[in-house]
């Protein structure tokens, strides 16, 4: 549960908001695993998004924060400046 007492992101949530936010089109993939944070100074949990569209290589990035703690602007910003950092 969020601290507001809803309930917490999940990867069809962010899947649609990363589907809506690049556009993407039905026949690409998206991938959403919560992997450890490698860097101290960071969260020791990030979500990574993999996309794959039908028609050139993949591409990721990551968001700083537990899949169930991901919000939308968080997605936004992680596109806007590459990462979630």
């Amino acid at each position: 549960m969020s601290e507001t007492g809803e309930p917490g992101t999940n990867a069809t949530v962010l899947e649609g908001w990363v589907r809506e936010d690049l556009n993407l089109e039905p026949e690409a993939s998206v991938r959403i695993v919560e992997q450890p944070g490698n860097d101290p100074r960071c969260s020791p949990v990030v979500t990574q998004v993999t996309i794959t569209p039908p028609d050139a290589g993949p591409y990721s990035f990551h968001i700083e924060h537990a899949l169930a703690e991901v919000t939308r602007m968080d997605v936004i910003a992680a596109l806007a400046f590459g990462g979630g950092h």
